[in-house]
């Protein structure tokens, strides 16, 4: 069942109901905090004596879960337990200081370019195609809730490493905390499954989170072409995940073009727009490229 409420009206009641329940001691502050994409987000910060960090939640994603069901007091227990889960047994600031620690939790995140232009010459980033790949470190990971931070270049300089090595050592991490997924897009979508080669794949991790970055993992693109025995064309369909559309269903690139930019225009937020270019991985040479 949905829950219609306006969203000023839903951010006041969350407000003060939070107020209640943490009591004196753990304060709520606003916090503007700057969006991949350049804008602004609603954002607030739960601060705890004696600890260190203090965890930021956004009332526009919890208005959404409200929307789409998710009972009020549900939501309140969610924003409790990012208290619980910021001790110091969760993140420790040594812990993230030496990097053989810390590099079992930094993964690669793709971003769009040039709407993130600002935002990312602040910080360690690596050109992949038309996108960069920045590093996010993943303090806890739970349903469809990644909590972290983005790794900065202090953090680089500290750890004594360059950027090549944070990109190697973060493939290898993601691959073992968000191992890859390929379905067709009728299962995906929940219709029936038509023949193997004559359909779409949705590529991404098993948590449907940060999952276009699985076109980084070591020999994806190649096994899938050897799976469906052609070459195919990507559709970065948002940072989250990819589509895959073989070359067996005779789909011209410039089609693909105008579904990407379709799906740009009316689904996909801004904030979580990869790309408005088609890629195409070539079987025989083995490369992935640009197409249109």
């Amino acid at each position: 069942m949905n829950n219609t409420i306006e969203y000023d009206t839903f951010k006041t009641r969350l407000m003060n109901t939070l107020d209640t329940e943490f009591g004196d001691g753990i304060s709520i502050s606003p916090r503007g905090i700057r969006g991949h994409n350049g804008a602004t987000l609603d954002a607030y910060s739960i601060s705890i004596p004696g600890r260190n960090l203090s965890p930021v939640f956004y009332p526009s994603y919890f208005y959404e879960k409200y929307r789409s069901g998710m009972s009020f007091i549900e939501i309140i227990e969610n924003i409790k337990d990012s208290v619980r889960y910021s001790n110091g047994d969760v993140v420790d600031e040594d812990d993230i200081r030496r990097y053989e620690y810390a590099k079992s939790h930094i993964i690669p995140k793709l971003v769009n370019r040039d709407r993130n232009e600002d935002w990312i010459a602040s910080v360690p980033h690596q050109s992949f195609l038309d996108v960069e790949m920045v590093f996010i470190y993943v303090i806890r990971s739970e349903g469809d809730e990644i909590v972290s931070f983005t790794v900065s270049e202090d953090m680089l300089r500290e750890w004594r490493i360059d950027k090549d090595q944070l990109m190697k050592d973060s493939v290898t991490t993601a691959k073992r905390l968000f191992p890859l997924s390929i379905e067709s897009i009728e299962n995906v979508l929940g219709l029936s499954d038509s023949d193997f080669y004559q359909t779409f794949y949705v590529m991404s991790n098993n948590r449907r989170q940060y999952g276009a970055s699985t076109m980084l993992y070591d020999h994806v693109l190649s096994d899938f072409a050897d799976r469906i025995g052609c070459s195919f064309h990507i559709i970065p369909s948002s940072i989250h995940e990819v589509l895959l559309v073989p070359d067996s269903l005779c789909i011209p690139a410039d089609e693909l073009h105008d579904m990407l930019m379709d799906v740009n225009s009316s689904i996909v937020r801004d904030d979580e727009i990869l790309s408005d270019r088609i890629y195409y991985y070539d079987r025989d040479t083995d490369t992935l490229s640009i197409r249109s």
